[in-house]
């Protein structure tokens, strides 16, 4: 109980340590394919679980962040404009990997060897 209650501490003084001229971004652990050639990442804005604002697909940059496909990140970065062909991560806060990601990779699997047959 008291890792608990340290982590939930120590997680709202970090977060009131960013600046107010930012927000918080997810970015989805596959990308999606976007006019059946590009590989684009799936974004949406907000950091928390309960958050179920729709993904989006971006297909620009990032600048200050290293992306592994399997992964989810949520990030700080600077004010997200869709026009953009770059968005600028402040910092990274947190990778996911969960299980969620490898469920999905396995149902993919069958799928394709269900569609061979």
């Amino acid at each position: 109980m008291k890792k608990i209650l340290l982590s939930v501490i120590l997680g709202a003084v970090s977060l009131s340590a960013f600046p107010e001229d930012g927000e918080f971004m997810k970015v989805a652990g596959d990308k999606i394919l976007v006019d059946g050639s590009k590989r684009c990442y799936q974004i949406r804005k907000g950091h928390a679980r309960r958050d179920m604002t729709e993904w989006t697909p971006y297909c620009g940059e990032f600048s200050n962040f290293y992306y592994v496909e399997g992964y989810q990140y949520t990030m700080f970065v600077e004010k997200y404009d869709p026009q953009a062909d770059t968005i600028r991560v402040i910092k990274t806060v947190a990778r996911d990997n969960s299980e969620e990601y490898f469920r999905l990779q396995k149902l993919r699997e069958k799928q394709k060897a269900h569609k061979k047959k």
